[in-house]
């Protein structure tokens, strides 16, 4: 009974890290497709900034994950971006104000 419980645990930590990397993977693309649309370069650098319970857009409860990245303005300063996903869902992708 007690290696059931262990097998059990491994299971779950294996369950959520591979649960974390597919959501790490949305959230990148997410990034690189809104810094395309943005005409700015995104820095091939993502990280996870807050893990948290919370609600989708229909109130069900979800795990919020919100991912941050920075890009640049033609080789210029970096800019912070981030990235929002409900679930799997990305909810909201959001850069900082940037000159044109």
């Amino acid at each position: 009974m007690n290696n059931l419980l262990w097998l059990l645990g491994f299971a779950l930590l294996g369950l959520a890290w591979w649960s974390a990397l597919g959501a790490r993977a949305r959230a990148r693309d997410a990034a690189r497709r809104a810094c395309a649309e943005a005409e700015v370069m995104y820095i091939d650098e993502i990280h996870l900034r807050a893990l948290r319970p919370g609600r989708d857009r229909r109130g069900r409860a979800t795990l919020r994950r919100t991912y941050g990245f920075e890009f640049y303005v033609r080789g210029e300063r970096r800019y912070a971006g981030s990235v929002v996903l409900h679930g799997r869902r990305v909810a909201d992708v959001d850069l900082d104000p940037h000159p044109l």
